[in-house]
């Protein structure tokens, strides 16, 4: 037996996958046919040398699926979670952050052609002209720093070239769908190249009150100026809307609730008999900027600056208490951001030995915003009761200095150690207003408080590790590193002291990961486990301060984000995929999560504990299993027809948020065990470069309930529990058309 492969099958419980290095899988070398090249670290890499968990999707994996936004990622990505709400909300692994106030961050980290997105509202509405999505998995501290604990998506978009070209799709659906994209590519001159996208995703209402429908659209301009083989400047522009009836909380109640009195007159009723007849809410989002990233070689290195600044602005209503024909509770949203962040960093030449990068990273964000509750019926006050809590004045600035590095030790062939250090300061400040009133006349009652805070912290968060080559086939890696959310500020009375801040997450993993190829390229298997130790889990509660309050704050309710202790990640990935031949693909996956609240424990003052420790993570099912097969068949008139299908069969786990029961008691909600299908069909006319596409998901038209609440203090179903759901059964066909 071939060494390097004795020291494989040591790795790999005795399975040698691997004999013969090859000339092109090494590290460096041009990729063979069927390598995806990813930048997850900074640096270009074969997505199968990385050592690092990422899956990566290419134009093609999205135009079969479908996706036309990133919350369709969990479509295919069984690692990702989506729960369609008032805004995007991301998970992976059972990470993320469930919560909107104002200043919250994002437990996934989002960036746009290597730049940071400061809220998952930023996120382009619409999906086009892609050449890559990277979903990165686990806490990256270092390279990507603050708020990537749960991981970090990117998108990689397309940039202009010196060939004159472009394409153009169009797509039709049901429930009203309509949506396209297209992108004209032409050279200006011999160093200047201008690339126009853009793209638009329409549907109506998947529930039969007029809720979650969308109507989007986004635009892109990228101009190329490459004066030598040294340098290159891309400079973008970029802009996007998107308009909807937001999600409504429905009026019914999920089922399986018989401990809920109330449930027994709303039956579960997925997408239809909700109420109002026609929706009251809105969601608005406005989105625009600009970038530019700067490329030198240095010929020993690459120095890269990305600059750039972007503003959102998202105006929410929501009618979540709606019940009896009486709209009984608004919840308002609005947020204006303007964030400004530049990067400049230093990477290894692709020929060094060594890899590394050294960086310097800057971001500002202001904002302003309002968060306002309209009680029409009230529990615990007057009807006709509104509180409001406006932001007036917010900053968050992050300044961070960061370092990667991956150093191959000569004297044992392929084993290369990794390591990395980030030092991040950061500063919040909030200064803003506590208000009430009547809603009809919008009299004071009883008045306004200014409100402030301020917090600041310096955090060194790093990387350890070690990275084996044990043949060009076969890679083995482990990472040990730290990373954190930021802390922040809530809009409350000062009476409510320690309340009004907020510590940040602070989270320790560890991972050990294996990837293999053999018989060229056609089997790859991957394997990883992993496990995350998690602080200060920041928790949205629903506070309703009872007796022993101060006047300012009885009769208010407020929902703060507040440190509920620690929770444990751990799990495992596996994942096989086989090409047999050109025209065959099958790929099984199969992931395991044990996300336990270790400490959950919440301590309101002037309010009774609420103990949730002991309980699973939300949205953590215990396993998933991903199924696909792909079937190419080439026609006579060369031609190409395919057809594929994917079924995943995921096991109970907890729905975001809590309810309360006819006792009083505050619970969790237990998703039953599903099955999902989803298929795709596409034809390719070869002479005229025109693509005919068809698809499918959640054949079984299953109701999967993603989030519930309860609570909202109007009479007539505080004892009632509102839940949304995952997208219904959708189809639909499109054309697409390169020139």
């Amino acid at each position: 037996m071939d060494m390097a492969c004795l020291r494989v099958a040591l790795l790999t419980t005795g399975i040698c996958l691997a004999i013969a290095p090859s000339a092109n899988a090494q590290e460096g070398a041009v990729p063979v046919e069927g390598e995806i090249i990813v930048t997850a670290q900074k640096r270009s890499e074969s997505l199968q040398k990385a050592a690092i968990a990422v899956h990566a999707f290419q134009p093609a994996d999205i135009e079969k699926s479908g996706i036309r936004n990133a919350l369709d990622l969990q479509y295919v990505d069984p690692a990702v979670k989506v729960v369609p709400s008032i805004q995007p909300n991301i998970a992976i692994r059972g990470l993320g952050t469930a919560n909107f106030n104002p200043g919250v961050d994002p437990s996934v980290a989002f960036n746009q052609d290597g730049i940071y997105l400061s809220t998952p509202n930023a996120l382009t509405p619409v999906l086009f002209d892609i050449e890559r999505i990277e979903a990165v998995l686990g806490p990256q501290g270092t390279l990507y720093g603050r708020n990537s604990n749960g991981g970090t998506i990117n998108f990689i978009t397309a940039k202009p070239t010196f060939e004159l070209g472009g394409y153009v799709r169009a797509g039709l659906g049901n429930y009203g769908s309509i949506n396209s994209e297209g992108a004209l590519n032409f050279p200006i001159s011999d160093t200047l190249a201008l690339r126009v996208a853009g793209g638009s995703d329409y549907h109506d209402a998947y529930n039969d009150n007029g809720t979650n429908d969308v109507r989007s659209f986004a635009g892109r301009a990228k101009l190329l100026f490459a004066p030598s083989d040294r340098f290159t400047a891309v400079l973008t522009v970029d802009g996007a809307s998107r308009k909807s009836h937001a999600t409504s909380y429905d009026g019914s109640c999920p089922p399986n609730l018989e401990n809920v009195a109330a449930c027994a007159t709303t039956p579960f009723r997925p997408w239809t008999g909700l109420l109002p007849a026609q929706p009251i809410g809105h969601g608005n989002t406005t989105i625009y900027g600009a970038s530019a990233e700067l490329n030198y070689a240095l010929g020993w290195a690459e120095l890269i600056s990305l600059t750039g600044y972007k503003v959102t602005d998202w105006r929410n209503s929501t009618t979540a208490g709606w019940y009896g024909g009486v709209n009984n509770f608004d919840f308002i949203q609005n947020t204006n951001d303007k964030f400004f962040t530049q990067e400049i960093r230093l990477s290894a030449a692709p020929t060094s030995a060594v890899n590394w990068v050294l960086g310097g990273y800057y971001s500002h964000l202001k904002q302003t915003a309002l968060t306002q509750y309209n009680y029409v019926q009230n529990t615990f006050a007057p009807d006709d009761f509104y509180q409001a809590f406006p932001i007036t004045d917010s900053t968050a600035t992050s300044s961070a200095l960061f370092a990667d590095l991956t150093i191959p030790i000569p004297s044992l062939d392929g084993f290369s150690l990794i390591g990395g250090l980030r030092y991040t300061h950061e500063t919040k400040t909030s200064e803003g207003l506590v208000e009430a009133g009547t809603i009809s006349t919008g009299a004071a009652f009883p008045g306004s408080l200014a409100t402030s805070g301020k917090t600041s912290l310096d955090r060194v968060t790093w990387k350890a590790g070690f990275k084996y080559q044990a043949t060009p086939n076969n890679l083995l890696f482990f990472t040990a590193s730290t990373g954190f959310k930021s802390g922040g500020i809530n809009v409350l009375p000062p009476e409510a002291g320690s309340l009004i801040t907020f510590d940040p997450e602070l989270i320790t993993a560890y991972e050990i990961g294996s990837k293999n190829t053999s018989f060229d390229n056609s089997l790859q298997l991957n394997a990883s486990l992993f496990r995350y130790d998690y602080k200060n889990y920041q928790a949205y509660v629903f506070w309703r301060p009872g007796t022993g309050a101060p006047s300012t704050i009885l009769n208010g309710t407020f929902f703060p984000i507040v440190n509920s202790q620690s929770a444990t990640f751990k799990g495992g990935e596996f994942s096989a995929r086989w090409r047999p031949s050109r025209d065959d693909n099958l790929g099984i996956s199969l992931n395991l999560l044990d996300n336990t609240f270790d400490d959950f424990l919440l301590e309101l003052p002037f309010s009774a504990p609420v103990d949730f420790s002991n309980t699973p993570v939300f949205l953590s099912p215990r396993s998933t299993v991903r199924i696909d097969y792909e079937r190419g068949i080439n026609l006579a008139n060369g031609d190409r027809l395919t057809a594929g299908a994917d079924i995943s069969f995921v096991s109970h786990q907890i729905a975001q948020g809590s309810y309360v029961n006819g006792a009083g008691e505050t619970l969790l909600y237990r998703v039953p065990s599903y099955r999902k299908t989803n298929a795709n069909l596409s034809y390719r006319v070869s002479k005229i470069d025109l693509i005919i596409s068809a698809f499918i998901r959640n054949i079984e038209n299953k109701a999967v309930v993603n989030s519930v609440a309860a609570g909202f203090p109007i009479p007539e179903n505080y004892f009632q529990v509102n839940y949304r759901l995952d997208a219904p059964r959708t189809y639909g066909f499109s054309l697409r058309k390169s020139f």
